[in-house]
């Protein structure tokens, strides 16, 4: 009989090469579980494995948030909301230094906070924002990298597929990380904008000043914003209050988008069927990788892959803080070969019971690992964020919006370190729930 920790380790090791040769995350963690489970109890017991894992993970109820946002998202986009963001943040940030770059922070902050897709906010804002950037002669790498990292807010803030899918694996309140994602979200936008005007008042010429705006202007500009925050306001109020579950919160957010893009004639029906086949197509890929993390899962406890791993750094007597950071580089190196998902679900069965053993907090954790998958987004060779932008901008040399990009890479570190010296930052607004 084959030993069930070999067994783990050689899956584990097979997972990774799969992954690094280009197989699509979820037929790699399909593949490697159903060899293991094959190894381990043979083919009968691993197809009904497969079976009952595929409708007792997919058919939780709280899966149900995962279609609903994404539909919320896509219709967002396509209903010219981020235009009016943007045009909203220029005509208030856009006579201060870099003030392109900063209404370009704040617009992708409030996009994601109706959206939660960081895909959908990087598309939108290289249409509205590079072409007002080009026109006032900014820099094209300073510009790129601010879009290509501004728009990694919107899987902080809520409604985040991220923060769903982590507290889903994890058992974790959902509502709890939703609300715990605010504070580090904006303090993310407004830690960007100051860079972005400090770097543009010391050098003039990266980001000259945008024209002056009269005081009405910007006040009438303001109802552009009022969809946002209604809808915000009623999904976060409904989460907070204790009025809705996640659940509930992605059919309210789904149908106030819904009512606003068709009231306001925004939308034309075939825009909608784009939006319902956009947001299925993405949620199955996110069903599928998380049908097989959760077999997966499962040979991990079955090899006892998990329980040693504790056990080795329990033993180790490392200082939890010296843990942490040797998880935090661990994520950093495989943020630059895996998606933010891919990584998300790939890291949690290992690192998840360690970290909470230790003494963390798991919706603290939460919020690290969620900005780590950020920092996934812009760094090389993965980059999604970046080959999103690229599409919008073929003419910038996919090299120069990496290196626009590190800047921030250094920034969400440092959030990183401000979040583990001072937790009450992320956990002050959920524990007051």
């Amino acid at each position: 009989m084959i030993d069930p920790t070999v067994v783990g380790y050689g899956t584990f090791f097979v997972l990774i090469g799969a992954i690094v040769i280009g197989v699509p995350i979820a037929w790699a963690i399909s593949g490697v579980s159903f060899l293991a489970l094959f190894l381990l109890y043979g083919v009968g017991p691993t197809i009904s494995q497969f079976y009952t894992t595929a409708f007792s993970s997919a058919g939780e109820f709280l899966f149900s948030a995962v279609p609903l946002f994404i539909f919320a998202g896509q219709l967002i986009s396509k209903a010219r909301i981020g235009e009016d963001l943007f045009d909203t943040m220029h005509k208030w940030f856009g006579r201060l230094p870099g003030g392109l770059l900063v209404s370009t922070v704040s617009a992708s902050a409030a996009f994601g906070a109706v959206t939660g897709v960081s895909a959908a906010a990087v598309g939108t804002m290289a249409k509205v924002a590079m072409p007002e950037m080009i026109r006032y002669k900014y820099d094209v790498k300073m510009s790129a990298g601010a879009i290509a990292c501004a728009s990694t807010i919107a899987i902080m803030l809520p409604p985040s597929l991220l923060l769903i899918i982590y507290g889903l694996q994890t058992e974790t309140s959902i509502s709890k990380l939703f609300i715990a994602g605010i504070v580090p979200g904006i303090l993310m936008a407004i830690i960007f904008s100051a860079y972005n005007i400090i770097r543009c008042s010391l050098n003039p010429e990266l980001g000259p000043r945008g024209p002056r705006f009269s005081w009405r202007e910007r006040f009438l500009s303001l109802g552009k914003l009022s969809p946002v925050v209604i809808i915000f306001g009623v999904v976060i109020g409904g989460l907070y209050n204790g009025f809705f579950t996640p659940g509930e919160s992605a059919a309210v957010c789904a149908f106030a988008v819904l009512v606003y893009s068709v009231a306001t004639r925004r939308v034309k029906v075939r825009d909608i069927i784009d939006a319902a086949y956009d947001a299925v197509s993405l949620s199955a890929m996110v069903f599928a990788i998380l049908i097989a993390m959760t077999v997966f899962s499962r040979v991990l406890i079955a090899t006892r892959v998990t329980s040693d791993l504790v056990d080795v750094i329990s033993s180790a007597g490392l200082n939890m803080y010296v843990v942490l950071a040797l998880f935090v580089l661990l994520l950093l190196v495989l943020a630059m070969f895996l998606d933010a998902l891919g990584m998300l679900l790939l890291t949690l069965p290992f690192m998840f019971p360690v970290i909470v053993g230790l003494g963390f907090d798991p919706i603290w954790f939460g919020i690290i690992i969620v900005l780590m998958s950020e920092v996934g987004l812009i760094t090389p060779p993965v980059g999604m964020n970046i080959f999103i932008l690229s599409k919008s901008l073929p003419d910038v040399p996919t090299l120069e919006m990496f290196r626009g990009a590190w800047p921030y890479v250094a920034l969400c570190l440092g959030l990183v370190i401000l979040f583990t010296v001072f937790p009450q930052i992320v956990l002050w607004l959920p524990n007051s729930m």
